[in-house]
């Protein structure tokens, strides 16, 4: 439908189109499609359905609607009405159902009256000094805003200055028809020298495309005397002798004097509109004789020689007799011409001329345009007047866009307006709420040149919601520097979305028991709109045979915000202990949840896994403590086990005590020194007792971190070896964790066989760490005399490569003193990541989603290479939260490695949250990081 309005006049008959789109069939099935039209009036709050069509039936509400059924099956659902009147002015609303989709469009029809204007008398004539009233007549027009303006036009090109207190304008008188009236009225009392004079009624009305000029032509006669019979009998004679004299006269200044004509050009405004129609009035009057020559001429910016772009002579025209209408001559697209003759009462003529321009300003901007007026009464000269045009191109705006579609008060919204189409550059823009200027800055962009020639920009506005904004327009005005007229656009708030607040659930009893009721509840506060969906589970599974109430939304009149309440019933059962219960609150494509741990009464209540100190270290004691509590009877059994195996040793167990209540309570220890080899490892505690239907776990991760490995220097046995001797080289590697390291050596380049590698078993030491020696034995021939051996050691888990180098000298007759300084040249160099990662298996985690968001599902993908998806563990976390649902691994059909993928939905806080993988195997460990940014 139109965004820009449907000016209409009184009476017409009109369509208001509403055309339909996005259907894939030739013909729309009308049995399939409703149509509402609703309208309403600016100032009303509340919509009027003015026809309804439905399954083929018309059904109209307002006289004589009507819409048609070939125009529908077309896509356009356009509403017919006859006779406008001004009540029918407004905002059209059409609702339209295309089984199963629905849309709305609106369009604002404004309905106006053109005026018809009178002068009164169009010719007068007075006596020098006499008063006379002269009328202007605006009759039936609508909207009640009407300029009148008088303006006197000199034939001896004085003063065209009408005096304000000569005007009288009434006030506008409104018609039956709801049309206005209005009078304004000029008072003259002219001298001698106002004979000739022309009075311009100038009106200028919104409907109107340009002013309207009316004249009234002037004649002034000398005051009449009263002479005595005496006097006129001395003198009769005198004045009848020169009756022939005074005929004559007479005849000849009213017949045959030659008068100049008089020029009033270029009347309107010269400051034009780019490709917007515009008028310019030219007047060319009391002249005489007839014959005139009338050309303009056109000089475009910075050209040098000016063009003739229309003639005009009075000869070759038609004389009319106070007529209004004359052929309109046309030029070009641009200038458009209408001029005629008029011959007036007095013996005189006037040229009145009309220019139509339709600018293109990269054509006419600052372009003079000038009338050359040829008469035989301005000799030797023609009269010239010249203006210069001016052509401005008004911004368009267009529609104002909310960088979300559920606004939230507790989120900042952007509002974005792109005004393009203006000229020249300098332009102003301000935003408003209503009628209000909003005090935040907006941002404006660089103005740039489109492809066109004209400017843009755009300009963007950073607000924060409040409840009293709905219903509120926002508006981006945009006006040319030194024009008053703003052009503007808008985006309403129709809704703000306020979240829930979601109070923790609430057990009643506190300490429920086994095979009795229990009842958990939980308040939704301060949220809108209305529309609010609540879920209970258990685990990951709904609630389906409990009892669920749910009290229906409640309007809290101060906040104008709603509020429930949410209840469900159950009985307990054994398998219900431990178990988390979660109330699933959704809201505008926002979910919130609270969960709660049901602890039953006489059943085992098992506190988290707590480590002294807090951060594990390699080679220093580790005191892991657990509380279990209020279980009953007191037989109870408590293992530790890492990974599936058991932990006895350093593993604790007190002697269960009653407290008052009757119940029985212990806590368990396990005392360890952490190694290397328990890098990456979990650590557990299992709880059985005769209440549980199955044991209760609880788990921590030791989280103590890789070390790289500390490499000697390469050592030669013999020290100085000889040719067909064998020789063994070898490095020691301390320090590192966890264990699993990668070796080779090579000669020069080219890599030993593996054959020949042996590695001394991994061991640890007092500090915790590994420690190995890595040797390779070969035996030497001539050629390997001042060759480079080369060890490489591989750490995945700290993702480090040292490299260590050797250079082989062969002993002679002389005998080695066994210096490895004088043997070897050894160096140490760690690679950079990149060259690691070529000979060592990394992980890297990537977003599948794009442009994800806060509320939205999310998915990571990482690759894990060379394992296999049942003999690794992967953990995801969030933070430091681990996160234990919507994790998928897949295994690679090539065998190359498997896919793990994590699926979860961000909230808003998320906005830079560091996810994290881990990979564990009984041979190393591997992880990486990747920064979640939303949108």
């Amino acid at each position: 439908m139109k965004s820009e309005p449907l000016i209409v006049s009184l009476n017409d008959n009109i369509f208001v189109s509403c055309n339909i789109s996005g259907y894939d069939t030739p013909e729309l099935d009308i049995k399939k499609v409703g149509v509402t039209w609703y309208y309403k009036t600016d100032n009303a709050d509340t919509e009027t359905k003015i026809f309804i069509f439905h399954t083929g039936e018309h059904i109209p509400f307002r006289k004589g609607a009507s819409m048609s059924d070939s125009y529908l099956k077309r896509g356009n659902a356009a509403l017919s009405l006859p006779q406008i009147q001004f009540k029918d002015a407004g905002i059209y609303k059409c609702s339209v159902i295309v089984t199963p989709s629905e849309a709305h469009g609106t369009s604002i029809l404004q309905v106006v009256a053109q005026p018809t204007v009178n002068v009164f008398p169009k010719e007068v004539t007075i006596e020098s000094e006499k008063e006379r009233t002269l009328s202007c007549e605006v009759n039936k027009f609508y909207p009640n805003s009407v300029d009148i303006k008088w303006k006197k036009i000199s034939r001896n090109n004085q003063d065209h200055h009408v005096a304000a207190e000569d005007i009288c304008t009434g006030a506008s008188v409104e018609n039956k028809d709801g049309t206005f009236n209005v009078t304004s009225k000029l008072r003259l009392q002219p001298s001698l020298q106002d004979n000739g004079n022309i009075y311009s009624c100038i009106v200028s009305h919104v409907t109107l495309p340009a002013k309207l000029l009316l004249n009234i032509t002037l004649t002034v006669t000398a005051p009449k005397s009263d002479l005595n019979s005496i006097i006129g009998a001395v003198i009769g004679t005198i004045i009848a002798c020169i009756i022939v004299l005074g005929v004559s006269t007479y005849v000849y200044n009213k017949r045959f004097k030659k008068i100049p004509p008089t020029v009033i050009a270029f009347i309107g405004n010269v400051e034009m509109k780019h490709l917007e129609d515009a008028f310019l009035h030219c007047q060319i009057s009391s002249f005489r004789p007839k014959p005139l020559t009338v050309d303009f001429f056109l000089k475009k910016y910075q050209q040098k020689q000016k063009e003739r772009i229309y003639h005009w002579n009075s000869e070759k025209g038609d004389i009319e007799q106070n007529g209004e209408n004359a052929a309109l001559l046309t030029m070009s697209k641009t200038f458009q011409f209408k001029i005629c003759l008029r011959s007036l009462d007095n013996g005189t003529f006037e040229v009145p001329c009309t220019i139509r321009i339709t600018p293109d300003l990269h054509e006419l901007d600052k372009a003079e345009l000038s009338l050359e007026v040829t008469h035989e009464a301005l000799q030797p000269r023609p009269a010239v007047q010249t203006t210069q045009l001016k052509v401005i191109a008004m911004p368009v705006l267009d529609p104002v866009l909310c960088s979300t579609d559920v606004p939230r008060p507790d989120e900042s919204i952007t509002l974005t307006c792109r005004i393009h189409s203006f000229f020249p550059k300098t332009i102003e823009l301000v935003w408003y709420k209503d009628n209000d200027q909003v005090p935040e800055e907006p941002f404006i962009s660089k103005v740039e040149t489109g492809t066109d020639g004209l400017f843009f920009c755009t300009s963007s506005l950073k607000l924060h919601l409040t409840v009293g904004d709905i219903g509120k327009r926002f508006i981006c005005k945009a006006k040319l520097k030194g024009s008053h007229q703003y052009k503007e656009s808008f985006w309403k708030l129709e809704n703000l979305i306020f979240t829930p607040n979601v109070s923790n659930i609430v057990c009643e009893p506190c300490t429920p028991e086994n095979g009795k009721a229990v009842m958990l509840s939980c308040q939704v506060r301060d949220y809108y709109p209305e529309q609010c969906q609540v879920r209970w589970l258990r685990g990951f599974e709904e609630l389906i045979k409990a009892a669920v109430k749910t009290q229906d939304p409640q309007l809290d009149a101060a906040t104008n915000l709603y509020h429930q309440e949410s209840q469900v019933t159950f009985t307990a059962e054994p398998a219900d202990h431990t178990t988390e219960f979660f109330i699933e609150v959704s809201h505008c494509d926002k979910t919130i949840r609270r969960s709660h741990p049901l602890m039953l009464k006489d059943f085992p209540r098992v506190t988290d896994l707590v480590l002294s100190p807090h951060d594990a270290e390699y080679g220093k004691p580790l005191s892991l403590t657990c509380k279990i509590m209020d279980f009953y009877p007191s037989d109870i059994q408590v293992h530790w086990f890492q990974e599936n195996s058991e932990i006895k040793k350093g593993s604790s167990v007190q002697e269960p005590k009653q407290d008052s209540g009757g119940r029985f309570y212990t806590s368990s220890d396990l005392q360890l020194i952490p190694t290397a080899l328990d890098y990456g490892k979990k650590i557990g505690l299992r709880v059985i007792h005769k209440t549980l239907t199955k044991p209760i776990t609880k788990n921590v991760y030791l989280k103590l971190p890789a070390k790289s490995p500390v490499v000697s220097e390469i050592r030669a046995t013999p020290t100085s070896p000889k040719v067909n001797e064998t020789v063994c080289l070898e490095v020691s590697i301390s320090d590192f964790a966890p264990e699993n390291i990668k070796v080779a050596w090579y000669k020069e380049w080219l890599k030993l066989p593996t054959d020949n590698n042996y590695k001394t078993d991994t061991s640890i030491g007092k500090n915790g760490l590994c420690f190995c020696t890595i040797k390779v034995q070969f035996t030497i021939d001539a050629s390997d005399d001042g060759k480079m051996f080369r060890c490489e050691i591989i750490h995945p888990s700290t993702n480090s490569c040292t490299e260590k180098m050797f250079i082989l000298k062969l002993g002679g007759s002389s005998t080695s003193t066994g210096d490895i300084a004088t043997l070897t040249a050894n160096q140490n160099h760690t690679l950079s990541p990149g060259l690691i990662s070529q000979e060592i298996n990394t992980l890297k985690i990537e977003c599948t989603t794009s442009n994800p968001k806060a509320g939205e599902d999310v998915t990571l993908r990482c690759f894990i290479p060379g394992r296999t998806a049942d003999s690794t563990c992967v953990s995801w976390f969030k933070g430091k939260y681990l996160i234990e649902d919507g994790i998928e691994n897949t295994d690679c059909e090539d065998e190359s490695g498997f896919n793990s993928s994590v699926t979860f939905k961000p909230e808003e806080q998320d906005k830079e949250c560091k996810m994290r993988c881990e990979v564990f195997n009984d041979e190393d460990s591997l992880e990486d990081s990747y920064i979640l940014k939303l949108a």
